[in-house]
């Protein structure tokens, strides 16, 4: 017998597990499209700016099956939760990160691109990713023992960060350091005596794992390549109409690191509702590092290799973004120090976050 159509089988399908935001983000990605073909004037730069918000959606999709490849592979070998935790989920969370970095030296040959969005995104993490999941959860208690590793390694990062921003430019040396101080953290990890990687579901194969890994690696790719390039375009319109050429921090403020940060949040979320609090909170965290070290570190040096030149930075506007990169941490230092996140406590970490932001933007224009 035939079966006809449903259409509350089309809705399930579409509402199923948070699959709306999905065919929003194809939604919202088409329009921009047509609107770029058939549209003419000010109003093109609101539809591309609408089609970076679809792509940043769906970041959530390739970091899913790339996140999954790497549970799987750290299960099989039996690598330690800290190594699986600070290095290959790592890698899965900050993959659009580091990608829009790489785009932005290596296609447009502009570093700033990716040093901003990096910072941003870490202040992200650090303050809305724990601020929202309070919400959630009220009051989220937490091992203390993530002040005594991930907590102490992120604040040498930042300290390092900004210390070789003082002289107004990065260098081949300063990138090279960069990476270092992830070296010696991944060393640290690997002397971790945590259990071995642990997984729920164990029935997969090794095609599965392969090919998750690699499509979801080179999607991230594509997605973080499109929203630079559509970034870029949305300056050169913006010059054009209004002959203001605008600063790539705003885009990096409000659109790149936040953005390339969504699937962080999502997955903290996640966490708490499954009642993995230490998780959630550590998520906002523990990538972090490998953001400011490995995905500054990797694109930096390969503009100094290309250019054969040192990377000159906006001193002022850098130290800034820099500062309050670090005020964040003291402030998320003493979030978790009695081991008991609140809302109040959440509530803080998100209006300084906003508070950042807004302050940014007024030092830039």
């Amino acid at each position: 017998m035939e079966k006809k159509f449903n259409k509350n089988n089309i809705l399930l399908l579409i509402s199923k597990k948070g699959n709306i935001k999905y065919f929003v983000s194809f939604f919202l990605i088409i329009a921009a499209y047509f609107s770029y073909v058939f549209i003419k004037g000010p109003i093109l730069i609101v539809f591309l700016i609408i089609a970076m918000l679809g792509i940043l959606l769906l970041f959530n999709i390739p970091s899913k099956w790339v996140e999954d490849s790497f549970s799987k592979i750290s299960y099989r070998f039996k690598i330690s939760s800290a190594i699986a935790g600070g290095f290959f989920l790592a890698i899965a969370s900050s993959a659009p990160e580091f990608f829009t970095a790489t785009s932005g030296v290596l296609y447009y040959n502009i570093f700033s691109i990716g040093f901003a969005t990096l910072i941003w995104s870490a202040i992200f993490n650090l303050c809305v990713i724990i601020g929202v999941v309070t919400f959630i959860k009220n009051p989220i208690l937490v091992r203390k023992s993530i002040l005594l590793r991930d907590m102490p390694f992120l604040g040498i990062t930042i300290f390092t960060l900004l210390i070789l921003a003082l002289d107004g430019v990065y260098s081949t040396s300063d990138f090279i350091i960069l990476i270092s101080v992830y070296l010696i953290y991944l060393s640290f990890l690997y002397f971790d005596k945590s259990k071995p990687y642990n997984i729920t579901k164990t029935d997969y194969s090794r095609r599965e794992v392969i090919l998750k890994l690699f499509f979801g690696m080179i999607l991230i790719a594509l997605l973080a390549h499109s929203m630079v390039s559509i970034g870029q375009e949305t300056i050169e319109l913006f010059e054009q109409f209004y002959g203001y050429t605008l600063p790539i921090g705003v885009l990096a403020c409000t659109i790149y690191g936040p953005g390339t940060s969504i699937a962080d949040l999502f997955m903290s979320v996640a966490a708490i509702r499954k009642g993995n609090y230490t998780a959630a909170i550590l998520n906002g965290i523990s990538s972090n590092t490998f953001d400011l070290t490995i995905c500054i570190g990797i694109p930096g040096l390969a503009y100094t290799f290309l250019t054969g030149n040192e990377i000159l930075i906006n001193l002022n506007s850098s130290l800034l973004i820099i500062s309050m990169l670090l005020l964040s941490f003291i402030l998320v230092y003493f979030t978790l120090r009695d081991g008991r996140v609140t809302k109040r406590k959440g509530t803080v970490l998100l209006v300084y976050f906003f508070s950042c932001m807004i302050i940014y933007l007024i030092q830039i224009f």
